[in-house]
């Protein structure tokens, strides 16, 4: 039996296979090739250790450094299954078995069954494979620089423990240390707020094994899922959305990209290219924000999951003391139309709801306007 390495750092939380394979690897001048070499396997161009390292490889790295066998499988994509992907071997029906369980956007029946082969949810395809990385990691850190086995995922934009952007670089696989000189790193830009909530999440997700949202607390399994759903309901195209189309559309337009990142013909996430993939992230983020803070109301069974908390100010014990009558329809109507005179979200809301089953009609869309204007409502408060 080989003995085992005298020289063997660590892993940190999250970090993937290759990039301590290659730490250890450093410490003796040699490849991880040649590391691998050393315990009997031999590593070709198809083999890719974060995805799913082979058992055997596993248990001779336990032997070699004292790191539990789990631990070292937990370095990888597979390690993290079932929870963020079902399998790493796809099935014919992954594709609608992962994604059209939930409902955030769009009513179910807008949702359009598809299959897609050799579909992983989350592992972008080869054609696509990107690294990133933190800066401040990197500026923290002596090279080689930890990678994170997730920062290979279009699963996150930045890392929530530094709440900066992950930036992406062009190192080859199995090398994520593109910045030699720590200081040629790019200066960390710091996120914003609905990227970081949602990016804060995942990072829960994959660390606690659950996620708080307003009103639950939800599964991680559940949590990639419903992520996933509205990544995939904002790249839905308009015959699948149908009335629904204007929810996604207020989305893109407050995200300040072209609807469905501008994509032409239908591509799963995992197979579009790293700038759609940011921006539709960034587009989801948004979303999350909008449903939780009331500005838009998703037609999914399963948007109540971001509705805000229930006020839990009043003491159960008392009564609730109310005034007069409960509104009358007419009343509530008034009420609304002299918010949706002062407050832009609220106009928005309420001319959705009222050319919701009739977008496409012209002529209805043309005469809520007339209507709007005649009431005061600003028309411009429309054109965010």
């Amino acid at each position: 039996m080989t003995a085992r390495w005298p020289i063997h750092p660590r892993p940190i939380p999250g970090e993937a296979l290759t990039s301590w394979l290659h730490r250890i690897a450093d410490g003796y001048g040699i490849t991880v090739d040649d590391l691998a070499f050393d315990i009997g396997y031999s590593l070709d161009r198809d083999t890719d250790l974060d995805l799913a390292p082979p058992e055997g490889l596993i248990e001779q790295l336990a032997i070699q450094t004292g790191v539990s066998s789990d631990r070292i499988h937990g370095m990888s994509i597979s390690g993290y299954t079932p929870w963020l992907l079902d399998d790493v071997e796809p099935g014919p029906d992954a594709f609608s078995t992962y994604i059209r369980q939930l409902t955030v956007l769009l009513p179910e029946r807008n949702r359009r069954r598809r299959t897609v082969s050799s579909w992983r949810a989350w592992v972008p395809t080869a054609a696509v494979r990107h690294h990133r990385t933190c800066p401040q990691c990197v500026r923290d850190s002596t090279s080689p620089h930890p990678y994170l086995v997730v920062w290979s995922l279009p699963l996150m934009l930045s890392y929530p423990v530094h709440h900066c952007w992950l930036e992406h670089h062009d190192g080859p696989p199995g090398h994520y240390y593109a910045w030699r000189d720590p200081s040629s790193a790019p200066e960390p830009q710091r996120a914003s707020l609905a990227i970081r909530r949602m990016d804060d999440r995942t990072w829960q997700a994959l660390t606690a094994g659950v996620v708080d949202l307003p009103r639950h607390r939800i599964h991680a399994g559940t949590w990639f899922r419903l992520l996933r759903t509205v990544v995939d309901e904002l790249g839905a195209t308009m015959s699948e959305c149908g009335a629904a189309q204007r929810l996604t559309r207020e989305v893109w337009q407050r995200a300040g990209y072209p609807v469905r990142a501008g994509q032409a013909m239908w591509r799963p996430f995992e197979a579009q290219t790293l700038q759609r993939q940011t921006r539709t992230l960034e587009a989801a983020a948004i979303a999350m924000r909008v449903l939780e803070n009331g500005h838009l109301t998703g037609l999914g069974r399963d948007a109540a999951l971001f509705l805000p908390a229930p006020d839990t100010s009043l003491d159960p014990g008392k009564p609730l003391v109310t005034t007069g009558c409960p509104k009358s329809l007419n009343e509530a109507l008034h009420d609304a139309v002299e918010d949706a005179k002062q407050n832009p979200d609220s106009a928005r809301q309420l001319f959705n709801l009222m050319t919701l089953y009739r977008s496409d009609d012209d002529e209805h869309v043309h005469r809520v306007r007339n209507d709007f204007a005649e009431l005061g409502i600003p028309l411009e408060f429309l054109s965010h």
